[in-house]
């Protein structure tokens, strides 16, 4: 069983995580660790669990502000 580490709330929230650091990765990103021939995913997934994505989530409020602001620009 994967273990989740305790920065994140969910396994939801996990998976979403892994899937969008897989994607950067997939997109050109260099992986955070060092570990040949793995995939995309296999790779954000052991970065989430060494603590070496950082990520913020916002509250609804800060949600909005931050819309409004990109909808301005």
């Amino acid at each position: 069983m994967i273990q989740i580490p305790d920065n994140i709330d969910s396994k939801y929230r996990f998976v979403i995580l892994s899937a969008l650091r897989a994607r950067q990765i997939q997109g050109g990103s260099l992986p955070l660790i060092k570990e040949p021939s793995h995939k995309a995913t296999q790779l954000a997934r052991k970065e989430l669990q060494q603590g070496l994505v950082k990520f913020r989530i916002f509250d609804p409020k800060e949600r909005i502000k931050l819309q409004q602001i990109q909808n301005d620009e």
